[in-house]
C-alpha cells in the first residue's frame, strides 16, 4: 500500500470546507458541477459538513461558449455564475454563492489577516491573471490549498499547491513555482477570445477542460476522503492520449 507524502489538516475533516472557484468558463462550469458531486461523495463517506463554494465570474454567456462550456441557447447574455450555481443549488438542495466579479474585487473588501477560505481554485486563461493570484497568495496567509487548472488546445496540467512559506519545508508547491513561466505576461497568451462556436472549438479541444477538471477533482476528492496525497498534480495531453503525475515528494519539492 502507498503511503501519503501529504496530510491534509485534520480540521478539514471535521468541519464545512469553503472553497473559493474563480472563474466559472470552460474549466469552471465544470469543476462547479464536479464540486457537487463530491459534496454529496463526502457526506456519504462520513464528512460531517461537506462543502461551502462561493464562486467568482463577471463574464457573461455567448454563443462561442455553446457547446464546449456547460450553457444553453436560452444563457446567452446571462451572467456565467449566477446560473451555473443557481442550477446547482435547485438541483442537490445547495446553498452555495455566486459573485458575478472578478475575484480580485472581493479580495478588496476582505482586509484581513485570516484565511479567506480553505481552498482557491483559479480557472482562469491568462497569465496576467495568475501573475495577480500568485502575488496575492504568497502575500499572507491567504489560502490553505491553491489548485490551479490550465490548459491548452490539447494539453493542460493541474496542480494542487499549498501558497506561501508558513507551511514549511513539505510545503506542496503551487503551479506557478512549478512553472514559472506562467508568471511571464511579455509571452504571448494562448487563450483567444472566439466569436463563434466553431472557432472555439478549432482553438480548444471539445473534451480539453473535461479531462483537466477531473483530474482537479480527483486531487480533491482524494485528499478529503483519504486524508493525504501521493500526488499533487497531473500533466496531461489528449493527442497523444497520455497523461503523468506530479508527485508530493518528502521535502515538498516535486518530480514528475
Amino acid at each position: 500500500m502507498t503511503h501519503p507524502t501529504h496530510t491534509v489538516d485534520a480540521a478539514l475533516l471535521q468541519r464545512r470546507v469553503h472553497i473559493h472557484l474563480a472563474g466559472v468558463g470552460g474549466n469552471g462550469a465544470q469543476m462547479a458541477a464536479c464540486l457537487a458531486r463530491l459534496d454529496i461523495a463526502m457526506r456519504a463517506l462520513g464528512h460531517p459538513y461537506g462543502l461551502m463554494v462561493q464562486a467568482f465570474d463577471p463574464d457573461k454567456v455567448n454563443e462561442a461558449n455553446l457547446g464546449r462550456q456547460l450553457f444553453s441557447q436560452s444563457d446567452v447574455g446571462l451572467h456565467k455564475s449566477l446560473i451555473t450555481i443557481t442550477r446547482l443549488n435547485l438541483f442537490y438542495g445547495l446553498d452555495w454563492e455566486a459573485w458575478p466579479c472578478r475575484i480580485e474585487q472581493h479580495w478588496q473588501q476582505r482586509m484581513t489577516g485570516g484565511y479567506l477560505a480553505d481552498v482557491l481554485i483559479s480557472c482562469v486563461d491568462t497569465r496576467a491573471a495568475r501573475r495577480t493570484m500568485h502575488e496575492y497568495l504568497f502575500a499572507g496567509n491567504r489560502y490553505r490549498y491553491w489548485l490551479d487548472l490550465g490548459n491548452r488546445s490539447h494539453d493542460g496540467q493541474v496542480v494542487l499547491g499549498q501558497p506561501g512559506k508558513e507551511h514549511g519545508a513539505t510545503r506542496l508547491p503551487c503551479v506557478t513555482e512549478l512553472y514559472p513561466e506562467l508568471l511571464d505576461v511579455s509571452a504571448d497568451e494562448d487563450a483567444r477570445p472566439s466569436c463563434s462556436a466553431r472557432m472555439s472549438l478549432e482553438a480548444q479541444g471539445l473534451f480539453t477542460n473535461d479531462i483537466v477538471v477531473r483530474y482537479g477533482v480527483q486531487l480533491l476528492f482524494e485528499l478529503l476522503s483519504t486524508g493525504g496525497l501521493c500526488q499533487h498534480g497531473v500533466v496531461c495531453n489528449l493527442a497523444s492520449k497520455r497523461s503523468a503525475p506530479i508527485c508530493a515528494a518528502v521535502d515538498g519539492s516535486s518530480a514528475n
